[in-house]
């Protein structure tokens, strides 16, 4: 997974939420067997898939760019926006 976006960290917190749900009274009963973990990456897949796309299109059309160096780089509209500093340091 790409760092783009910073979510790595939220994405492996999510899938083991998902596994402890999915997994746990399997494991205390000693019946885990492969459905289960069949049934973790179906619950999985479909948010990691996307988040994923979204992280390669961003790698492709802002980071490569700005990494270029025969090309001039504008950063987007939405990272020239002003932010208030006194709305985030309280």
């Amino acid at each position: 997974m790409s760092p783009v976006g910073g979510v790595g960290i939220n994405y492996a917190i999510q899938d083991a939420v998902v596994a402890a749900n999915v997994l746990s009274h399997a494991l205390k009963s000693g019946r885990l067997h492969p459905g289960h973990l069949a049934m973790v990456q179906r619950q999985r897949e479909l948010p990691t898939r996307v988040i994923q796309a979204f992280q390669a299109l961003m790698q492709k059309r802002l980071v490569a760019r700005a990494l270029d160096p025969d090309q001039p780089f504008t950063p987007p509209v939405f990272l020239r926006l002003p932010i208030c500093a006194s709305c985030c340091h309280g």
